[in-house]
């Protein structure tokens, strides 16, 4: 009988001795799992964190740094910096670093992915009127040229890959220097009795799809520019459009007396989607105008520039516009264009495909 009971005591312990050390291995288990999950998470949290750092931080040269998330979590996170030459300049891309550790410096997970850095406005406009649709004769307009549109010395007022047969009366193309001495009348270009070789017309070099020339975007996929866009506005009220470097316009953007929408230092991208243009006396836009419809048939639209107004960069026309109600008073500036190429803001990110590595 005390034999038995002692069998019995015996095999109950090893029992239990047996039931602690699964019970054990699988709080083991757990935390490790727990832990591994937590330094992914992490790891993955350095990298967002990465990434938003290359955007906004033009001046990072992808030094390691630490960074504490919830739960005084840590990541390390640097960065590789390279540049690829495309279209005569040069891009930059980065390969993403990021190393997670877990709360109780157990585990670590490191991952890292590619990004390409470029601009939201792919190619400077080269000419003040750049048109998809056939100019009217009955269109009034008065361009500042590009003096170097055409090449070095050789200036560009209108591009278009469509017939001009005649300008308005009323037209005139000249330098620069004469537009912002209000003489452009006295030395052209371009006008009604004599049409210049400023005037682009069919060229065999214009882009089949000019949204997708300018931001690599197919005038099918509007849909993408307008999600890169700053600004989705129903009207251009001065108040709402501040500070603002590229905006989507829905509605009829009609701005005040004196109003000016961007400036030399901070031009902006200004899309009109089946939107008239109303600029009465002294305003002014510093940027590029883009005029296009999302309609099918586009609806015409007017364009409306009092005299003493000015569009300072360039305008494009990718839809019709409402002639007899309309008047451009454009005035190339390469500067200009050139900041909405080049500055910090402007540029985008781009996750490289198949570039994500868990190690």
């Amino acid at each position: 009988m005390l034999v038995s009971v002692s069998l019995l005591l015996m095999i109950a312990s090893l029992v239990t001795l047996h039931t602690g050390r699964v019970k054990s291995l699988e709080h083991k288990i757990l935390l490790n799992t727990q832990n591994q999950a937590q330094s992914a998470a992490t790891a993955l949290g350095g990298l967002a964190h990465g990434m938003s750092r290359i955007q906004v931080d033009s001046g990072w040269l992808g030094q390691e740094h630490t960074i504490v998330l919830d739960n005084n979590l840590r990541a390390k996170v640097w960065a590789d910096f390279h540049q690829v030459p495309r279209n005569n300049m040069n891009l930059h891309w980065a390969t993403v670093y990021a190393s997670g550790e877990s709360a109780d410096e157990q585990s670590h997970h490191h991952v890292s992915e590619q990004v390409l850095r470029y601009p939201f406005l792919n190619t400077v406009p080269s000419a003040p009127l750049i048109s998809a649709i056939e100019l009217s004769s009955n269109l009034p307009f008065i361009l500042g040229a590009n003096p170097n549109g055409g090449g070095q010395g050789v200036p560009v007022s209108v591009w278009t890959d469509k017939p001009i047969p005649n300008i308005d009366v009323d037209s005139r193309t000249c330098s620069l220097q004469l537009f912002d001495e209000s003489r452009c009348a006295f030395d052209m270009y371009s006008t009604h009795s004599q049409l210049g070789s400023d005037l682009l017309k069919e060229h065999s070099a214009f882009p089949g799809d000019v949204l997708s020339y300018l931001f690599n975007i197919p005038m099918n996929d509007w849909r993408i520019l307008k999600s890169e866009v700053s600004l989705i506005a129903s009207d251009c009220d001065e108040a709402t459009v501040t500070g603002q470097r590229v905006i989507w316009v829905q509605g009829e953007c009609a701005l005040n007396v004196g109003q000016h929408i961007g400036s030399d230092s901070a031009p902006v991208i200004l899309v009109l989607a089946n939107s008239a243009l109303l600029m009465p006396a002294d305003s002014r836009i510093f940027g590029l105008v883009v005029f296009l419809s999302t309609l099918n048939p586009a609806p015409e639209k007017r364009i409306a520039m009092a005299a003493s107004a000015q569009l300072n960069g360039a305008l494009v026309l990718l839809s019709p516009i409402e002639v007899a109600m309309s008047q451009l008073s454009v005035r190339y500036h390469a500067s200009v264009l050139a900041r909405l190429h080049l500055d910090a803001d402007m540029q985008r990110l781009g996750k490289v495909s198949g570039s994500w590595r868990d190690f």
